[in-house]
């Protein structure tokens, strides 16, 4: 490529020492397959451990948990391993060529762990809403007792039992052995026929969400056999110990991948393409969301090996993590290929682990950016709830039904989503432009305040609309809504990881280091901690509206039974009904965003390093590389 400018509104300068395009190409390639990868954990890993091969909720959440801990220590560690490494390659290149193959391999082992509940035969049960298959209950009848006990259910509260209709516990199977299924794939399950034990004797259960609530706590005290003693223990360590490293190989991945950006050129123009390319380019990798929706389209191949569904789930997420994560590494594999470090700082000085912590907390302008980015964590929730979300609210948790009645349904939904995509993934490509003109501190808080409109108006409009937001001009709104509050995170995005680069010029004017690792640990960090912090908030304002594990299940229940999730369990506003779960999740993407924002702008009001200064630093920097080249020479 020919020479560049600095890209500074201030001082103009050439460089020659840049990537081409090919590398430049290589290396978007390479993040598009690291963050499939991401999201294939970050979105699918939780619901595989508790819906899939169901480890209690509360194991999982300490693994969740002590990861995030270890993470804060984790990361500085793993930047400053980066930081010392010096190969023929440079310091960040030699991860990028050898790091995804084990990436591959540790993301790959969490869901090979084995079923902490193996269902029985007596999990496969349906409610029988014929009252007629057994019109009494008589003692001769194959049968079994169970209980309900509901602090918030309490009217089906009591003691229970459930006779299979056909005499037997036994599910059919075809000549070969194999299940038999439906026409929609499922295993057909065994009639139920449900008795409430009374005073008087035995009162048969016939309503329909009342009996399909009573055959899911049945299947949860009768129908799983949990592993006990060692055999527990050995599942919740694999899933613990795999997890976490996962989460220490992605980052010795993570950190050189970025950090290699401000050693792929000396021209912050181009670094700040790069970068704006990179964060658009890692929103591409949200494809590896779609994880936990087309995992269970594997189903029908395993059980025609004879699987029963549960176990034929576990295999279909199995494969899938294999398929997928196969596919990421062999993108991710470009980046080490292809980029060149060619900027090489001559005579660094050295530093140990702790040495690194207090120069991370001693770069004032890193620490500013390092508790931005922590304060504007709610921004994750849109993430964190967006499957959800659209699951309930846009298909009432059943996506074949509602298409087969809503026809408009795609187009609307694909209106929303062209508005989000295109503010997080176009509009970020201009923020390279706006640098050359504008300075960096006052584009990053523009974006931070001014983006808090749009995602605080998401929540109004949602009331505005009185819960529903599934016509065309409340549809055309969102979007317009969402393209914006996208805008803004893609663009602070690409200002952070910019920023970041900058403050690494900045800790080697002043102390002679370039810590590109340990700095951009500081990002993975961010990142990290974030959806600890996100998932938190969540959980808090669920708790208010009790969307917990209970409520899910009745509403589940209410759902089959023809009531609507836009006005179930609702609270009144302006004489229309609104459901207290969708306003709970609307209100979780807006407000809490909304108020991150506002306050991500706080450290950097008053940010200590200005363009000005960065780019007489940067060029000081090359003049002295220049002069110890010569020299060298």
């Amino acid at each position: 490529m020919g020479k560049k400018t600095s890209g500074s509104p201030l001082v103009k300068k050439d460089y020659s020492k840049t990537y081409t395009k090919k590398e430049l190409a290589g290396y978007l390639t390479g993040l598009a397959g690291q963050n499939i990868i991401y999201n294939i954990i970050a979105s699918g890993l939780a619901f595989y451990f508790q819906s899939v091969i169901f480890i209690p909720v509360a194991a999982y959440t300490a693994i969740f948990a002590i990861a995030r801990v270890w993470d804060a220590i984790n990361d500085p560690m793993m930047g400053t391993i980066v930081d010392k490494t010096k190969t023929k390659w440079g310091k960040c290149k030699p991860y990028l060529l050898f790091v995804p193959v084990v990436i591959l391999v540790t993301t790959i082992l969490p869901f090979i762990n084995s079923m902490y509940a193996e269902p029985t035969d007596k999990y496969y049960v349906q409610f029988a809403e014929d009252a007629s298959v057994v019109a009494e209950y008589r003692e001769d009848l194959l049968h079994e007792e169970f209980t309900y006990e509901d602090a918030d259910n309490k009217e089906l509260n009591g003691a229970y039992v459930l006779v299979p209709a056909k005499g037997s516990w036994d599910l059919e199977k075809d000549e070969n052995g194999n299940y038999l299924v439906d026409d929609g794939g499922n295993m057909v399950k065994n009639d139920a026929v449900i008795f409430r034990v009374t005073d008087n004797g035995y009162e048969k259960v016939t309503d329909k969400t009342a009996g399909l609530t009573l055959v899911q706590r049945f299947q949860e005290e009768k129908g799983i056999e949990k592993k006990t003693g060692t055999r527990a223990v050995l599942i919740i360590a694999w899933a613990a110990l795999s997890y976490i490293l996962w989460g220490m190989t992605y980052t010795i991945g993570d950190i050189p991948l970025w950090g290699v950006t401000s050693l792929m050129t000396e021209s912050q123009e181009d670094r700040a393409k790069a970068l704006s390319l990179a964060r658009a380019v890692a929103n591409v990798g949200m494809i590896g969301t779609l994880f936990t929706m087309i995992a269970p389209s594997f189903n029908g191949i395993f059980m025609s090996k004879g699987m029963d569904q549960a176990h034929a789930l576990r295999y279909s997420y199995i494969t899938l993590a294999v398929v997928m994560t196969v596919f990421a590494t062999i993108l991710f594999q470009f980046a080490g290929f292809s980029v060149k470090e060619k900027v090489t700082p001559k005579n660094e000085k050295r530093y140990t682990i702790r040495e690194n912590f207090k120069i991370m907390f001693g770069n004032k302008p890193f620490r500013q950016i390092l508790i931005s980015g922590i304060l504007r964590s709610p921004i994750q929730l849109l993430g964190i709830i967006a499957m959800t979300l659209i699951m309930y609210y846009f298909f009432n948790n059943d996506i074949g039904k509602t298409l087969a009645t809503d026809g408009t349904l795609i187009p609307k939904i694909a209106l929303l989503v062209v508005g989000l995509f295109g503010g997080m993934i176009v509009f970020p490509l201009f923020v390279p432009r706006l640098i050359g003109k504008i300075e960096k501190k006052r584009l990053y808080n523009f974006f931070s305040l001014v983006g808090a409109i749009p995602f605080a108006l998401i929540f109004v409009i949602f009331l505005a609309f009185k819960g529903n937001i599934l016509t065309w001009p409340a549809m055309a709104i969102m979007s317009v809504l969402f393209f914006m509050a996208g805008a803004s995170m893609g663009s602070l995005n690409v200002l952070q990881s910019v920023m970041i680069a900058d403050c690494v010029d900045y800790e080697e004017y002043h102390n002679g280091t370039r810590p590109d690792g340990v700095f951009f640990s500081g990002q993975s960090f961010i990142t990290k901690l974030s959806a600890g912090i996100a998932t938190l908030i969540s959980g808090a304002v669920y708790g208010v509206v009790g969307f917990s594990d209970s409520k899910i299940t009745l509403l589940n229940n209410a759902l089959i039974a023809g009531d609507n999730f836009k006005t179930y369990n609702p609270f009144t506003l302006g004489g229309a009904e609104i459901g207290k779960f969708a306003a709970a999740m609307f209100f979780l993407i807006s407000i809490p965003p909304a108020i991150g924002m506002i306050l991500a702008a706080i450290p950097t009001l008053k940010y200590a390093m200005t363009d000005k200064e960065h780019t007489r630093m940067l060029d000081e920097l090359n003049a002295r590389r220049d002069a110890e080249s010569k020299d060298a020479e």
